[in-house]
């Protein structure tokens, strides 16, 4: 095991290229702080490993990327649950006989919605079509319109608002 001042070198010397790279990867922006702490604690544990490699740097960031890929599994495995749990208690209620689509009112909503988002400012229309139709979300969406995640998403709940409230003045329930 290090000493505390040998480990602490350790940590001010890789740090701030560590969560470079692991920003890198363009994982949620709350993990890289996780990663590089659970990197530095892999090096901890491995110290004689660690003390014997030659690069230091590019050792921390193999474990780093390992690192990245076991929560990205996870992520996504977890993902796969809720969809598939989803689905199965979908498929559960769905009726025998799905009811029929009128093509006339699903017209008439789609050209509400269309009237409705044309009175957001363009800002707010801007981050609804960011959202929603380029399927971003509210990280991606802060970093291309130099904003907070947390303004995004309270400027879309907003924006729904908005759009519910502009859909029932037309008489068109929001669905």
């Amino acid at each position: 095991m290090p000493d505390s001042d040998q480990f602490t070198e350790v940590i001010q010397e890789h740090h701030s290229g560590l969560r470079h790279y692991i920003g890198a990867f363009g994982v949620n922006p709350a993990w890289v702080d996780d990663i590089a702490q659970d990197t530095f604690l892999v090096a901890y544990r491995k110290w004689d490993e660690f003390l014997k490699v030659e690069n230091q740097g590019a050792w921390l960031r193999v474990v780093a990327k390992h690192l990245v890929l076991n929560e990205t599994a996870k992520v996504k495995r977890r993902q796969r649950l809720l969809n598939h749990n989803l689905t199965k208690m979908l498929v559960e209620t769905e009726q025998e006989d799905p009811p029929l689509v009128d093509a006339k009112a699903q017209v008439a909503r789609m050209d509400a919605l269309r009237l409705c988002l044309e009175r957001l400012s363009a800002k707010t229309r801007g981050v609804v079509e960011a959202r929603y139709f380029g399927d971003l979300n509210s990280f991606q969406i802060a970093h291309q319109k130099a904003m907070k995640p947390t303004a995004v998403r309270k400027l879309l709940f907003h924006a729904r608002q908005s759009l519910a409230d502009c859909l029932r003045e037309k008489s068109i329930e929001a669905s």
